[in-house]
């Protein structure tokens, strides 16, 4: 299916909104202040941050420094401690941010891989998820991300998440609790075409 770079991006920000979650796109020399504009926003004083390259490339850790948060960049920073990423010590309001493998528009999903350089528990163990979402990586549906996931030749990866959403859970009487397993807010920040 061609679908066009805007209306997969739209997708993806529509979906994650639908579930309490909020997200915009971003020129690619953009998304460094939109994440310190977000890290403010949220009242973040540390972050735990993704060994991506793509992460470098866009200037977040620096930014993220820059505007006083605490970056903790994974693998390295998980000498701090987990209790301190955690928020059990140290800043409770924590960031964890990710570059997610591949993202569905037509659910709104982020395709997270484990990987040396971003473990899985990064948008986990912070109370807010930041992913930084390549336009590129945005594909229509799940089978297509899986697919591609999970082509031949390719190693899998240990562990796929699917995350649509901030952490909820339901109890038997239905009612809704945001961060039960994981980050209580997510914000997508979509990098357009560097």
């Amino acid at each position: 299916m061609a679908t066009s770079v805007a209306a997969l991006i739209e997708g993806v920000i529509e979906g994650i909104t639908r579930r309490r979650g909020s997200g915009a796109a971003h020129p690619g020399g953009e998304v460094a202040a939109a994440a310190v504009a977000q890290a403010r926003e949220w009242g973040v004083a540390r972050a735990l941050i993704a060994g991506d390259p793509v992460l470098e490339e866009l200037g977040l850790p620096a930014a993220l420094e820059g505007a006083g948060v605490e970056v903790l960049a994974w693998p390295d920073g998980r000498g701090k401690g987990w209790r301190d990423l955690l928020g059990l010590d140290g800043p409770f309001r924590t960031m964890g941010v990710t570059v997610p493998a591949l993202a569905v528009a037509e659910r709104g999903t982020l395709v997270l891989e484990a990987a040396p350089l971003h473990g899985r528990s990064i948008d986990a163990v912070s109370m807010f998820h930041l992913p930084v979402l390549l336009a590129s990586r945005i594909r229509w549906s799940l089978a297509e991300a899986l697919a591609e996931t999970y082509a031949a030749g390719r190693r899998p990866p240990s562990a796929v998440s699917l995350v649509s959403g901030p952490s909820r859970t339901s109890d038997i009487e239905k009612i809704s609790t945001l961060g039960a397993h994981g980050a209580v807010g997510i914000h997508v920040l979509v990098a357009e075409d560097r």
